[in-house]
Order: C-alpha cells, then structure tokens, then sequence
C-alpha cells in the first residue's frame, strides 16, 4: 500500500510539472530552455511538442546509460510517456483556446508555471520510481561535478535555451527567468519534499539525497 501510495505521489508530480511547463509555453514571455528545443522542433516538424520531448527524451536515456556505463534505464519510458502525452494535452487541449494578453495575466501564468513545474519536479524526484531521462541526466551530472542541483540546472538549461533559440523558438525575457530560478526552486522544493523520502528511504539514502 505505500508504494501504491508513493507511485500516486509519482504520477502527480509529473503531471503538476506538465501543466507548469504548458503555462509557461502559454504565457508568451519565453519557452524554457529544455522547453525551446522541443518548441522549436515542433515548428519545423509536424509534430506536436510532446512528441518531440518523447523522441528527444529517448535519445538521452541512451546517452545517460553510455555516461553512467549501465544498461538503458527503459523503465523511464513510463514518465517519457507521461510528460510527452500530458504537455500536449494541456497545450493542445485544455490551454489551447486560453489567451493571456493582458501582462499581469501573462506574469501571473508564467509565475504559477514556474512553480508548478518546480514542485511537480521535485515532488517525483522524491518518489523511487524511474526518473526522465533530462532529470536523472542533471542527477548524473551533480554526482560527477559535485556541483548543487541548482548549479547543473542553470548550467544545462542555459545551453539549451541557446540550441532552442537557434532553432527559432520563441526564447524571450521568461527564459532567461526560468533558467535562473527554475534550478534554485527545485532545490528548495526538494528540501520541502523530504517526507517524500522518507516513506521509502534508509537513513543512509536520506543523508545523501540531502545533499
């Protein structure tokens, strides 16, 4: 029964961090950087944003088994799924007909976009269920740097939000934002969701996710 528990726990975060990254595509003040890639894409492609996540993500769940020199971690195609199918069923579905001209509507989606996605993040690193392959790739990088989470966020996002801009998405002002506080914000969120852990964990697993 806790496990059923924590695998709802899972699904929600996901889910919560989708519609964060659909408000903030949908606010109009700049795709997130990990975000513009798949915007970008999706703008020279026929294909929704999601599909381009579900692809992009499969490629880098190969790229963390070479890194971390283990087999592919396919278990992850479940949140790959999850994310991919949930983003565009709030960007083409239940966002699609929103409009957020008006600037404080359009600060005040982006602002509740940022934290949702900051909290559905953390929420189901927390849970001991497969990671995306962008998250658990951060997660691979901040054990090799010894770097904070924050840090590699802001590191790996940054390059990002360059590709996204290359390719002709829409980066603005709120990029620049969400690749500054997005990292920082998870990282606090983190700390919030240590309960989380705790339901699952061993004291020796706990001291270290702390970190």
């Amino acid at each position: 029964m806790k496990y059923l528990y924590l695998f709802i726990i899972y699904i929600a975060g996901l889910v919560v961090s989708s519609l964060g990254l659909a408000l903030i595509i949908q606010s109009g003040l700049g795709v997130g950087p990990g975000d513009s890639v798949a915007v970008g894409l999706s703008m020279h492609f026929p294909i929704t944003v999601g599909t381009v996540m579900i692809i992009a993500f499969v490629i880098l769940l190969l790229i963390n088994a070479w890194l971390e020199k283990k087999r592919p971690q396919f278990e992850s195609l479940i949140p790959i799924i999850i994310r991919g199918r949930t983003v565009d069923i709030f960007l083409y579905g239940v966002l699609e007909n929103v409009d957020y001209q008006v600037w404080w509507a359009q600060w005040g989606i982006f602002s509740l976009g940022l934290l949702a996605t900051a909290l559905g993040v953390a929420l189901y690193l927390r849970t001991p269920f497969p990671r995306i392959p962008l998250d658990h790739f951060m997660m691979i990088m901040n054990e090799k740097t010894n770097q904070s989470k924050s840090s590699v966020r802001i590191f790996t996002e940054s390059g990002m939000a360059l590709i996204g801009f290359l390719l002709g998405a829409p980066v603005g002002f709120g990029t620049l934002i969400v690749a500054l506080l997005l990292g920082p914000l998870i990282q606090w969120s983190f700390q919030l969701f240590r309960p989380v852990a705790n339901m699952w964990s061993t004291p020796h697993q706990r001291s270290k996710s702390i970190q």
